[in-house]
């Protein structure tokens, strides 16, 4: 995405908020991606949005993916995490030969906990030029909670009017009630 045009990068953020927003904010949210975006070091301008482990400085596409983690309350958690720059980058540039960060895993604020390292794999055999982001996530999935003092509804059990002495009685008793009710309501 460095090299489109600003027309198509908004366009990629706006359905990136559109889908962020479209999931329930009780919902877990893990949003994984090769952003090709550096978010740099910058940990107080942006204070919760990276950790105070981030990579170099950031670029436009890193500026665009940092103001859209704000503005959802959500947190680049390749940055959380001390580790050795090998396990902090992902890809190296093939002039310059500097690593950058630019593939993410990202959570929502509330959920850091549940994550308890995203780090790179050097060496993992794949077929492109950036190395293997890797995440190591405890899933704590919270029970619906249901309301005190609210039964749910009985189910009622249909097999029993198979039998054709119960079905006759069940049917004259509705016709009794509905004949009751009908000439009340007059």
């Amino acid at each position: 995405t460095m090299t489109n045009p600003d027309e198509v990068k908004d366009r990629f953020y706006e359905d990136l908020n559109a889908v962020i927003e479209a999931v329930p904010k009780s919902d877990k949210l893990f949003i994984l991606g090769d952003f090709n975006a550096r978010v740099g070091s910058d940990n107080i301008t942006w204070d919760g949005v990276i950790g105070k482990f981030g990579v170099g400085r950031y670029n436009s596409n890193g500026l665009l993916l940092l103001r859209t983690c704000a503005e959802h309350e959500l947190l680049i958690t390749n940055t959380v995490f001390r580790l050795p720059t090998r396990n902090r980058t992902s890809w190296m540039h093939p002039r310059s030969k500097h690593w950058h960060l630019i593939d993410y895993v990202i959570v929502r604020k509330r959920d850091r906990q549940d994550v308890r390292v995203t780090k790179s794999m050097c060496g993992a055999d794949c077929w492109t030029d950036h190395r293997l982001i890797v995440s190591k996530i405890n899933m704590r999935i919270q029970p619906k909670i249901r309301p005190q003092g609210i039964k749910p509804p009985k189910r009622i059990n249909t097999s029993s009017l198979k039998n054709v002495t119960i079905r006759k009685s069940f049917v004259d008793t509705l016709e009794e009630r509905l004949d009751a009710t009908s000439l009340d309501g007059q």
